[in-house]
């Protein structure tokens, strides 16, 4: 009897045992839900300066542009394998992935707008005086969103989307896009379905 008792307690636990199926693992990492603009930090600048920037293209383009931290691309240090890499990481709503990274080389902003990856090269375009080179990065920024969506450099000289032949002439030159290019941009964006702005709540 008691034979039998212990028998019965080992083909429950069996049964139990073979009937439980792991829980399903959660996702470690989820992809953003909403489409944006998405600059992306590859430890070329500090966190204060890319929200800052951040700010400035929510308030001049009217989209949402959200920030993201990705050290670990800092080790790419071309072009190619920067951009390589950044496909991998870019998800379907990253409407434009822009990245801030030192690289060797000179050239200041490379943009493939067929990716939708555009690079700003911060090492080329650095300078001892902040503020500049915060002004420097933001214009690329700019440039990079605009170039992304397939707009032209404008031949209007305020544009920050027109041809310039040096960093001073960089440095001298508007912040935001013509008229003309707003509209053109804003139809860009409407197209892609790149979400609005969220007003800014008031303290």
């Amino acid at each position: 009897m008691i034979k039998m008792f212990w028998r019965l307690v080992g083909v429950m636990l069996v049964v139990t045992g073979c009937s439980q199926e792991p829980a399903e693992k959660p996702s470690i990492e989820e992809g953003p839900t909403e489409k944006a603009l998405t600059l992306v930090n590859a430890s070329a600048v500090d966190a204060e300066l890319l929200e800052t920037i951040r700010q400035f293209m929510e308030k001049e383009l009217h989209v949402m542009v959200r920030t993201v931290e990705k050290p670990e691309l800092a080790t790419q240090k071309d072009s190619q394998t920067l951009e390589a890499a950044a496909l991998r990481a870019k998800h379907e709503n990253d409407a434009v992935y822009i990245l801030v990274a030192k690289l060797d080389g000179e050239e200041h902003l490379t943009v493939n707008a067929d990716s939708g990856i555009a690079i700003i090269n911060a090492k080329a375009l650095y300078t001892a005086d902040a503020k500049k080179f915060a002004l420097r990065i933001e214009r690329m920024a700019m440039r990079a969103a605009a170039f992304s969506f397939g707009l032209e450099p404008t031949p209007d000289p305020f544009c920050v989307t027109r041809d310039y032949r040096s960093l001073q002439d960089l440095d001298r030159m508007g912040r935001n896009y013509s008229p003309p290019w707003q509209g053109r941009y804003a139809k860009e964006v409407e197209k892609r379905g790149v979400e609005p702005a969220k007003p800014v709540e008031a303290p």
